[in-house]
């Protein structure tokens, strides 16, 4: 309410310049599923990649779920496991990783809102950003 008695207008933060991706999953898919997209949408990117993504779960006592996800070339396989030699790391809540891959999270926003942690090869993370980004929205990169 205002101080005259009537409604307040809907405040809006200030909008994003960075791009989701185009969507990987549906709200109906498991992590594995949505994985197995997302290293099947790399395929098309020309070089295999290797992900370790690690999705943190609990508040006190914290989990963590690995998954290596080999991508970037026509053999791209999803496992739970912990990655040898990653080139890339991805740390996140389970959370994260769903709004990310349904496409209502722009990556580089959860990554500068402290939702996302990114290790190994910063540019090719920014490679693997570029090529998943919708292909509606105008690529931003943060540096």
């Amino acid at each position: 309410m205002t101080w005259q008695g009537g409604k307040r207008g809907r405040e809006v933060g200030p909008i994003s310049p960075f791009a989701r991706l185009k969507p990987l999953a549906s709200d109906r898919d498991d992590t594995e599923k949505s994985l197995n997209k997302l290293a099947q949408a790399l395929t098309g990117l020309g070089k295999p990649m290797l992900l370790d993504v690690r999705l943190v779960t609990g508040n006190e006592v914290e989990r963590v779920e690995h998954w290596e996800v080999k991508a970037g070339s026509k053999d791209a396989k999803v496992q739970r496991k912990e990655s040898n030699k990653p080139d890339v790391i991805l740390v996140m809540r389970p959370e994260t990783w769903t709004q990310i891959a349904q496409g209502l999270l722009a990556p580089y926003d959860a990554l500068l809102a402290g939702k996302l942690r990114v290790g190994g090869d910063f540019e090719m993370a920014k490679d693997i950003t570029k090529h998943l980004t919708d292909p509606r929205a105008t690529y931003v990169s943060p540096c």
